[in-house]
């Protein structure tokens, strides 16, 4: 049998970043007793609960081993965030592989289902959160149970009886720009709002500087001088509004939630899990609200470039019900943050 462990020396992963937040781990140097490994650390993030993974490398961080959680004493399931004690019953798990140079990982996974809290708009928010498994191609998914820029818990969007309810609309995004404030709508009643300020001058870069909703009535309607296809795309794509981990939901997955409702129209829409209200959009030209759309029907962007310089996005035609269409990328429409459930 190969020496047991004298030292383990910990490698922190931060492949957890592209699932679910800035999660950081700082564990203490751990105690060894007849192969029994105790160690702490902070669990420090966003989410309400996290699973934990352990896993363990006996090649420097080459090859990973899982260890079996009936080998781990200590809570690894819906973990809320906190400093963590475990101890690794490390004999049990890797008889006669463990020496004193093994390299021990541990990865945490929010719990999709549990509420999750960030920053947006220079303010800390708490927003649920919703699995739905699509099958097929697109999988599991988690979503954000409510669009960027409503109204944070103790809100429930599962209490509300109308799609009209303001508290559910959030804020207008144009296609690719940041969380930078342009998007706020501060919503008077279930038609009207107050808006930001808007302004004819397109921006030269991917950051404009300010939040000035920037119109245009000109081919191709983008907010930008030269239109940038790259913006938005996935967790780590520039201007992405949602928290680490969690991007702007891609055509292919808005369709897949389009075609799960029971109907394909407004009806089925607010009845889904996902609760998608009327809160219309802004129009590229002047800035103004959609008088045919706020409080009627609901936009909600894709971040999925189209064809022609534009981008795509989910609506509600009356004459046809819901469908993944395009338009230009200065107009204003709801966003809602999803992550992939590994």
């Amino acid at each position: 049998m190969k020496k047991p462990i004298l030292y383990l020396l910990f490698l922190l992963s931060t492949n957890f970043l592209s699932a679910q937040g800035t999660l950081t781990f700082s564990p203490s140097v751990p105690s060894v007793t007849n192969g029994l490994v105790d160690f702490t650390f902070d669990l420090v993030g966003g989410g309400a609960g996290y699973d934990l993974l352990v896993e363990v490398s006996f090649d420097n961080g080459t090859n990973w081993d899982v260890i079996p959680a009936a080998d781990i004493a200590g809570q690894l399931s819906n973990v809320a965030p906190g400093n963590i004690s475990l101890q690794w019953d490390a004999m049990a798990s890797f008889t006669g592989q463990v020496t004193n140079d093994a390299v021990l990982r541990v990865t945490a996974r929010h719990v999709c289902g549990t509420d999750f809290t960030f920053d947006y708009n220079g303010t800390q928010v708490t927003y649920g959160t919703v699995l739905i498994d699509y099958g097929g191609s697109v999988g599991e998914k988690c979503w954000m149970d409510r669009n960027l820029g409503a109204e944070p818990r103790p809100f429930d969007p599962v209490g509300t009886q109308t799609n009209t309810t303001t508290d559910l609309y959030g804020d207008l995004f144009q296609w690719g720009r940041g969380d930078d404030g342009h998007q706020v709508v501060d919503w008077t009643s279930s038609t009207t709002g107050d808006v930001t300020p808007t302004t004819t001058t397109l921006s030269t870069s991917d950051n404009p500087g300010h939040d000035y909703f920037i119109i245009n009535n000109t081919h191709p309607n983008d907010w930008r001088e030269t239109q940038n296809n790259d913006l938005w795309q996935g967790e780590a794509g520039v201007n992405n509004p949602c928290p680490n981990g969690w991007h702007v939901a891609t055509n292919q997955e808005l369709d897949a939630e389009r075609q799960s409702w029971d109907t394909n129209d407004a009806t089925g829409a607010f009845d889904s899990d996902l609760r998608w209200p009327a809160a219309g959009a802004r129009f590229d030209i002047n800035g103004n609200l959609s008088s045919a759309k706020v409080g009627i029907h609901f936009d909600v962007w894709s971040s999925s470039a189209g064809t022609g310089n534009t981008a795509l996005f989910l609506t509600m035609l009356s004459s046809s019900g819901a469908n993944m269409v395009q338009t230009g990328r200065a107009n204003g429409k709801s966003v809602r943050c999803i992550r992939t459930v590994e």
